[in-house]
């Protein structure tokens, strides 16, 4: 899938700086990698150094590092950096370093950092040719990022608005080590799994229906529906739709959000990859209009034991009674008496205490502006 939700547009790689003699000459390398989505609004990716020298180990007593980006990638927004919680690796973990408070009140730029204790330089942070994870940082924009492929994007390798500078300590004594470095732009922005090419909502009734197509697929996994209303930033999953996995051809699905109450309804597709990669649908809306008329369904499940539901929809404000009589014609409960807003709703009818049998309920509502009266009759059947 060409399209994708983007955080880094241009990051600036810098060098990385020591000062002591060229006698002690080391390199390191930073890197950024396993990038990945978790909303449209939020990335987050992981910082790794490596010593790239004959030194298999050094005690940091400060690195900082900028990390410029385009600015347009925002859309507008306002951009968060903090440091995701329990991500950083066991080595700084031992070393004792302290992650700063991320800064990004430079534009364009986002300052991490980190140092030791004050008053030593603590037990030292194994950096070997292996890369040593110094944290997962997470990047939190006020809106959604700017969508397009990065594939179009030019990276610059130019100076930070932030100084880098990393002292490291051979053995934990003596002076800082001199080396060179540079960051490494390792975000894999794998293909998205699935190019969409069409997403279409409809409201029938109490339900809305979800169709889309898609172009290709490769190795995709399955179709994530997520909710919100429409005056709220807050989505949840209601359902998923497996995808077809590997196709060249057009592929069709269907996907229906039944039982809804009344109100304007907001959609979107999380498409998921079999590796876990995803990325997110445009959003589609739906309004569920307030009912027309007066109205009870047939209960379901029919025959039932030991319980059942009744929907009943109330075009008005109305008092509604909702009665259940035995096939003899006594009411045996009352499972509905208020004064209702107009609207859709279910009853629940427990029968744990009656006997197997035939049941009638009825269905009584008055308009509470007209005085207008509707009602009706359904049976049921109990078997134990």
């Amino acid at each position: 899938m060409k399209n994708r939700f983007l955080l880094l547009g241009m990051f600036a790689l810098m060098m990385v700086g020591f000062f002591s003699s060229a006698s002690n000459a080391q390199t390191f390398t930073m890197s950024l990698t396993n990038d990945v989505y978790t909303s449209p609004n939020v990335y987050e990716f992981d910082v790794y150094l490596v010593c790239n020298g004959a030194t298999t180990q050094f005690e940091m007593s400060l690195w900082q590092a900028g990390i410029l980006y385009d600015n347009t990638i925002k859309n507008g927004g306002t951009i968060t950096p903090t440091w995701v919680p329990g991500s950083f690796g066991p080595e700084v973990t031992a070393s004792g370093q302290i992650n700063q408070t991320l800064n990004a009140t430079t534009a364009g730029c986002i300052k991490i950092a980190a140092k030791l204790p004050p008053g030593g330089v603590g037990t030292g942070a194994a950096i070997t040719t292996t890369p040593a994870k110094l944290g997962r940082v997470r990047l939190t924009n006020s809106i959604t990022f700017l969508g397009g492929s990065r594939a179009g994007l030019h990276f610059n390798f130019t100076a930070s608005p932030y100084n880098t500078v990393v002292s490291a300590y051979i053995g934990g004594v003596g002076t800082p080590i001199t080396a060179n470095g540079t960051f490494v732009y390792t975000l894999a922005d794998p293909p998205l799994p699935v190019e969409l090419s069409s997403f279409v909502s409809a409201a029938q009734g109490r339900t809305v229906v979800l169709n889309w197509s898609t172009k290709t697929e490769k190795n995709s996994n399955l179709f994530e529906v997520e909710r919100s209303l429409a005056a709220s930033t807050s989505w949840s999953t209601v359902g998923s739709v497996k995808a077809a996995g590997l196709s060249n051809s057009t592929k069709n699905y269907t996907y229906s959000d039944t039982k809804l109450q009344s109100g304007k309804y907001q959609y979107r597709l999380k498409m998921v990859d079999a590796n876990g990669t995803f990325s997110y649908s445009s959003v589609e809306s739906a309004e569920v209009a307030i009912p027309k008329d007066f109205a009870v369904s047939q209960n379901y499940p029919n025959p039932f034991n030991p319980s059942t539901k009744i929907d009943y929809q109330v075009p008005v404000d109305a008092k509604v009674i909702m009665e259940v009589y035995n096939i003899a014609g006594q009411k045996v409960v009352e499972l509905v008496n208020s004064q209702m807003s107009a609207g859709y709703y279910t009853v629940d009818f427990g029968a744990t205490k009656l006997a197997s049998g035939v049941y009638i309920y009825r269905l009584a509502a008055s308009d509470v502006a007209t005085g207008h009266n509707f009602s009706s009759i359904k049976k049921m059947m109990l078997l134990k």
